[in-house]
């Protein structure tokens, strides 16, 4: 099967440094699919007993929120979004039986390649001197996971700490917030953010972070939707949606185009982070209307004195 060449498999990290002749008895090992969009592969807290390869599509990692009230629909947080070359569910592997941590669901047409914890260890019965290197690519990929949630946690602790701050102005709450979010960004990026203005209808650019001036008239900036979008390789869309109507967006450059491994990631970090931003707007903004409110009461009572 295509899903089972050479090709396929070096593209895998886990095998990256395998030799061909080894990789290719493998392919005897590996069982193809294909799912369609949504498709559940495995739900938190199920027994694991197998190892899975992304050939094709995508597949969330996601964690379900729960909440005390019973009543109100499930939400997801998202862990991660892994592509072509990418594994899952090696903890299955590592402990025989162990429940799974996470929900594993397609998104989009996705071809999977599935490898029992059975048949890796015949795998490896053939090829023993291969074991100490495949466990030790294994660590360093939970190792490097492991790592970039410690940072996201760091980030998050750090905004959401930023937000608790009293801001006098929607300008001011915008500029704190992307000149710490653009500090854990790796490598040379620039930002714009876009704040709706209802005096005159228009997205406003209110805040922009490194040479966004010079880069901005060569994006093409879609007119803000209900999603995020990437506008090329090296440019995200995040909305800030409202209750009414979008109250802005961010536009996120890179001067390095990103590969979909990157762009997968940052996508999922920087909406993460936009959803703080945004809580903080609805809140900045209520109170800003009290303010006004509380303002435009005293004068009428002013006036009839």
């Amino acid at each position: 099967m295509p899903e089972k060449n050479h090709d396929y498999l070096k593209s895998i990290k886990l095998f990256a440094k395998i030799p061909n002749d080894q990789l290719a008895s493998l392919a005897g090992f590996l069982e193809s699919e294909t799912l369609e969009d949504g498709k559940i592969i495995f739900e938190e807290g199920q027994p694991g007993d197998s190892l899975y390869f992304v050939s094709s599509g995508n597949v969330v990692i996601s964690k379900k929120l729960r909440h005390a009230d019973k009543e109100v629909a499930t939400r997801r947080k998202e862990l991660a979004i892994l592509g072509p070359g990418d594994c899952f569910g090696e903890m299955a592997i590592l402990e025989a039986g162990r429940p799974r941590s996470a929900d594993a669901i397609a998104r989009g047409k996705t071809g999977l390649s599935r490898l029992g914890r059975t048949e890796l260890n015949k795998w490896l019965e053939t090829y023993p001197q291969l074991a100490s290197g495949f466990f030790a690519q294994l660590v360093e990929m939970l190792s490097g996971r492991l790592r970039r949630s410690s940072n996201e946690l760091t980030l998050i602790y750090d905004l959401s700490n930023l937000l608790l701050e009293q801001f006098d102005s929607v300008k001011e709450l915008v500029d704190k917030f992307m000149r710490r979010r653009m500090q854990y960004l790796e490598g040379h990026w620039t930002s714009g953010a876009y704040i709706y203005n209802e005096f005159n209808d228009e997205m406003d650019l209110v805040d922009t972070e490194g040479d966004f001036d010079a880069v901005k008239n060569e994006i093409t900036i879609p007119e803000p939707g209900d999603k995020n979008v990437w506008i090329d390789d090296n440019t995200y869309q995040v909305i800030l949606p409202g209750e009414k109507r979008c109250m802005g967006y961010i536009v996120f450059h890179r001067k390095i185009a990103l590969s979909e491994e990157e762009k997968n990631e940052a996508a999922r970090t920087l909406t993460t982070t936009a959803r703080l931003v945004t809580s903080a707007l609805v809140n900045l903004q209520f109170r800003l209307e009290e303010v006004m409110r509380s303002r435009l009461s005293s004068s009428r009572q002013m006036g009839q004195l």
